[in-house]
């Protein structure tokens, strides 16, 4: 079915908007059912030529925010509508044609979620966006991204923290989905993807967000260097800092990248207390 939409409507994938299409149905359905859409709101972000928009809308969402740059997907989609290819019934249906990072969808009434399948060079962003930038944070989010960035949020294969696996545990747990082949795409790109699902907490609420994002961005500039000679060095006096070393149990010479997001927050706290 998917491949018959490309052909149908003779759809290209830009080059310029690293547009690379998911034609493997199976996998579509599988990220349709990854959240509850039914009765919920959905957004879904570069949905591209619609193959999961017509799955989401089957499932009978309470509203349905599509978020697309891409006019032309747009009027694409313009003709599927004409065409009967969807049931629009019922739906609270909008297409917003914008920059997904100028995007916020505000007040609304009983959260939302966001699906999305995203361009690999701004996923930080658009991660950093939704989990901190906009006015109503989503409930959940399913997001079809580049398997690198999976391995990075995990520290997989190194077990170390990093910048954006600490600013995402601040916000959410994250677990992976599925694995996608890179040969499940159209045009194929040169690396895998994964599909994650992130279920947003207010674990770390009483951490400020942007003094803990200024502290990681600050000490990771240089990772594996010792905790303790960076804060002395950047203008802490040594003797608070050995305090708080004791009072949270953290070995005087662990590096940065060795402290998990508790101990993190943890440090920012007393830090900035």
């Amino acid at each position: 079915m998917s491949l018959e939409i490309l052909n149908k409507y003779k759809i290209k994938a830009k080059k310029s908007l690293w547009q690379n299409f998911l034609v493997n149905d199976d996998i579509v359905e599988e990220i349709a059912d990854a959240i509850n859409v039914e009765r919920e709101n959905i957004v879904e972000v570069w949905p591209g030529y619609w193959a999961l928009t017509e799955k989401l809308i089957a499932r009978k969402p309470k509203s349905l925010n599509l978020v697309e740059l891409d006019k032309d997907m747009i009027d694409i989609l313009e003709k599927r509508i004409i065409n009967n290819d969807f049931d629009l019934n019922w739906i609270d249906f909008q297409i917003n044609n914008v920059d997904v990072l100028k995007y916020d969808i505000g007040d609304i009434d009983g959260g939302y979620s966001i699906i999305a399948n995203i361009p690999y060079y701004i996923t930080s962003p658009i991660l950093r966006h939704f989990l901190y930038d906009v006015k109503t944070k989503p409930e959940n989010m399913v997001i079809l991204m580049q398997k690198d960035v999976w391995d990075k949020i995990l520290g997989k294969g190194k077990n170390k923290s990093s910048v954006l696996s600490l600013f995402v545990d601040k916000k959410s747990s994250v677990w992976e989905l599925i694995v996608v082949w890179k040969q499940n795409f159209v045009p194929a790109p040169k690396v895998e993807s994964s599909v994650l699902v992130f279920e947003l907490h207010d674990d770390y609420k009483d951490i400020d967000d942007n003094k803990f994002l200024e502290l990681i961005k600050k000490w990771f500039k240089e990772p594996r260097k010792m905790l303790m000679k960076n804060l002395v060095t950047s203008g802490y006096e040594k003797s608070h800092i050995t305090d708080i070393f004791w009072e949270l149990h953290i070995d005087i010479s662990i590096r940065w990248e060795d402290l998990d997001i508790s101990t993190w927050c943890e440090l920012c706290k007393k830090i900035h207390k």
